[in-house]
């Protein structure tokens, strides 16, 4: 593990033209990342790593951490939740003043009782897990609640008023289905009409007849949330079906690679879920288009293609070392959780943050952002918000 974060430290000091400094010079600020760079989820750790190199580039070419060089000792839990539990507990035991990752739903939920109420804070790069109320757990990007609520008002400003439903059967797709019949109760979307609603499991290998399901109905739009395999699955059965509608995916799609490998199964229109900043944002300003060109300029510098992993990644360590940097390097635990808590008007790529309020995420539907992908130009073109 040691020699994990050495390596990182070392190949941030070369591509920022950093001299490896004498042995009595300031040592590094090491932050301890979890990762799944192996296993099921290893495409969305290895591209959340690659940006998490990339910020630690930026910031030590612009003076560091309040003069310390950043160092990331970035752990493989390979996509399991006993290792990351395994991972955060030696974090805890060696009083790291917080924890960067996991990355996934089932490693993040694993870990959160080891933090409890105790800390160090932990921030959680799964947007879909509901962390307590003012706890040591944060979780990044807007929740699915308020995903689903802007997802539906984007529906509706363009006439996508029947709406059918395919998710897989585990604990994700699980989470965003039940949450539908509630944010469709809600009085503005009394237009909405869920025509269907399908369910498949993760390991299928045909969906044919819950296609043709759909396909009977004539939806204006087909709603999923599966990832990587059961994704391409089911784009081949909405092709077979000849169900020539927009469809929306979850984030975890969100790749470049994951969009060439299904490249042949693409529908006309693939909306995706996102966050701002992922693209160009039509409507950003301020110090959030400003927060929004380091990143692009971070990525660039280092080769990296902006995508959904790398964009969720981002603010959450900038924030953590934005608490840092007021509370100090010898900040610990308690101490950067009470600066973290008392936290407001911090401006990332996604958006203002305040946890001033106790929200373990600082931020709500405003920094959601949904993107098309153009098949043509392999590009990703955000569709909302958008100038209007």
């Amino acid at each position: 593990m040691v020699k994990s974060w050495i390596a990182v430290f070392a190949a941030v000091a070369v591509s920022c033209g950093w001299a490896m400094r004498p042995a009595d010079a300031a040592d590094p600020y090491v932050v301890e990342v979890v990762l799944p760079l192996t296993g099921a989820a290893s495409a969305l750790g290895t591209r959340e790593a690659a940006s998490l190199r990339a910020l630690a580039a930026s910031v030590n070419g612009d003076g560091g951490v309040r003069g310390r060089i950043l160092a990331l000792k970035i752990d493989d839990d390979a996509s399991d939740p006993q290792t990351a539990a395994h991972l955060v507990n030696a974090a805890v035991a060696n009083g790291v003043p917080f924890v960067v990752g996991p990355a996934t739903s089932a490693t993040c939920d694993s870990v959160m009782t080891i933090v409890g109420a105790a800390g160090p804070p932990l921030f959680c790069l799964a947007p879909t897990i509901a962390p307590p109320s003012g706890g040591f757990t944060f979780a990044s990007a807007p929740s699915v609640d308020d995903v689903q609520q802007a997802l539906f008002r984007y529906l509706e400003s363009r006439k996508l008023l029947r709406v059918a439903v395919i998710t897989t059967t585990d604990a994700t797709g699980a989470d965003f289905n039940g949450r539908i019949d509630a944010t469709l109760a809600r009085p503005e979307f009394k237009n909405l009409t869920l025509v269907d609603r399908e369910h498949f499991a993760p390991a299928d290998d045909v969906v044919d007849v819950q296609t043709a399901r759909i396909a009977a109905t004539k939806p204006d739009v087909v709603l999923t949330f599966a990832v990587g395999r059961p994704f391409a699955t089911l784009l081949r059965g909405i092709r077979d079906a000849q169900i020539n509608v927009p469809v929306y995916a979850a984030g975890g799609n969100f790749t470049h690679e994951q969009m060439q490998a299904d490249a042949a199964v693409l529908p006309n229109e693939l909306i995706l879920n996102g966050v701002r900043g992922i693209a160009s944002d039509p409507v950003a300003s301020g110090a959030q288009a400003r927060a929004q060109s380091v990143y692009a300029d971070a990525l660039a510098k280092a080769g990296v293609r902006s995508d959904y992993a790398t964009a969720i990644a981002w603010d959450p360590m900038m924030i953590l070392l934005e608490a840092v940097k007021r509370a100090g390097t010898d900040a610990d635990a308690k101490k950067i959780q009470a600066t973290l808590e008392s936290m407001h008007g911090f401006t990332g790529i996604e958006g203002t943050y305040d946890f001033s309020t106790h929200d373990q995420r600082g931020l709500g539907a405003a920094a959601v952002a949904f993107f098309r992908y153009d098949q043509t130009t392999d590009a990703f073109v955000q569709v909302e918000p958008a100038k209007r």
